[in-house]
């Protein structure tokens, strides 16, 4: 059966693969506005005077290449020869640049060092924050209904995410784009710290890990042929200003959240314009998710069993 993409307008893309069973994996991707055209459409209903160039702090922040991967691993998934092993993924894609409003913020709370606030201070407008906060709801309640359906079907979660190559640290205020630029420049760029090329977010600020019983040590399993190192919780925790956060508590030992280095996927991935998707790059990444999540579906329907 081919997979079904129904759309709230401007706010989500929902795929459903082999829709005529109840899902048992869901993939969020919270930042999957990764396209020029998102950020035009949303822009262009704001009233707030926006930083000039701010589509540059876009395309350095926008998860590049998480959708491309986390629809590829439900196809794999789906597959006809995993019919009984998985029953149905469905994958949500927000559509709201973060660049605006971060849907994987609790609005109004407080952001962990090195990540941007839920709402910029440079969106001043009350009309502006209406408008987002509404798209915000939007997508909550979508994902939220999501979650508990692939929950109550027994199911997994994951929770796709990309980072740029290095941790570039910088105000997010109305000097943003002056600030990236700056920070970008190659003798600068090159003393800010590597990140890993997959960072597993399995624990909270406490040390408790959130995540799915053996899922980590089976991922860094499977990336290990291709050579690709896998971390935990090397660039930041789960934090309980993050939505991500709020539904690895809610469902513990059912969700995990996953970052692709960005530069992996790209061909390449260039900071501060459109960047091209190595498609056999995504796919790359995307066959040892899917190796193991298909195996930790499998042992959970074996314990139910």
């Amino acid at each position: 059966m081919e997979p079904v993409t129904t759309s709230i307008p401007g706010v989500a893309e929902i795929t459903r693969y082999r829709g005529d069973s109840p899902p048992d994996l869901l993939i969020e991707v919270p930042h999957g506005a990764t396209e020029l055209a998102h950020y035009e459409a949303l822009a262009s209903r704001l009233r707030s005077p926006l930083p000039l160039g701010l589509e540059q702090f876009f395309h350095v922040n926008t998860d590049f290449g998480a959708p491309e991967i986390a629809l590829r691993t439900a196809s794999l998934l789906a597959r006809s020869a995993r019919e009984a092993r998985t029953r149905g993924v469905v994958v949500v894609r927000a559509l709201v640049p973060r660049t605006f409003i971060d849907l994987n913020r609790e609005i109004g709370e407080g952001a962990a060092a090195g990540m941007t606030p839920g709402l910029p201070p440079y969106i001043t407008t009350v009309a502006d924050r209406e408008l987002l906060f509404s798209l915000y709801q939007q997508y909550s309640l979508a994902v939220t209904r999501a979650y508990e359906e692939v929950m109550v079907a027994g199911g997994l979660a994951v929770a796709l995410h990309s980072y740029a190559p290095r941790s570039v640290e910088v105000p997010v205020d109305a000097d943003i784009v002056r600030s990236l630029r700056a920070a970008y420049r190659p003798k600068v760029y090159s003393a800010w710290k590597l990140r890993p090329m997959v960072d597993l977010i399995t624990a909270d600020a406490e040390g408790r890990d959130l995540s799915p019983p053996g899922l980590a040590r089976a991922l860094r399993a499977a990336y290990a042929p291709l050579k690709i190192e896998v971390a935990e919780n090397a660039t930041y925790q789960l934090h309980p200003a993050t939505m991500g956060y709020r539904h690895a508590a809610r469902y513990r030992g059912r969700v995990l959240c996953v970052e692709y280095r960005r530069d992996l996927l790209g061909s390449p991935w260039r900071p501060f314009v459109p960047s091209l998707i190595g498609k056999r790059k995504a796919a790359r990444l995307a066959a040892p998710l899917a190796e193991a999540l298909d195996s930790a579906l499998s042992a959970r329907r074996t314990d139910d069993g």
